[in-house]
């Protein structure tokens, strides 16, 4: 048996692409393994939707954290 691995970004359209597949000649199972996000993952994400703090020292910080 051959594996075919098909990455998505969009999962809004993931039962539909799942059906389309299960839909070809020689299909056997169509199988969904969920990337789970890492520490970078979520760092990047942060960034990019702005959650991220300035301090000038360590105790700037905490003292942000705790307000």
């Amino acid at each position: 048996m051959t594996q075919l691995t098909v990455s998505i970004e969009d999962v809004s359209m993931l039962d539909q692409i799942r059906q389309a597949i299960s839909l070809l000649k020689g299909v056997t199972s169509v199988t969904l393994k969920r990337r789970t996000k890492t520490g970078m993952d979520r760092a990047i994400e942060d960034i990019e939707r702005g959650r991220v703090y300035e301090a000038i020292s360590v105790e700037d910080l905490i003292k942000q954290c705790k307000a």
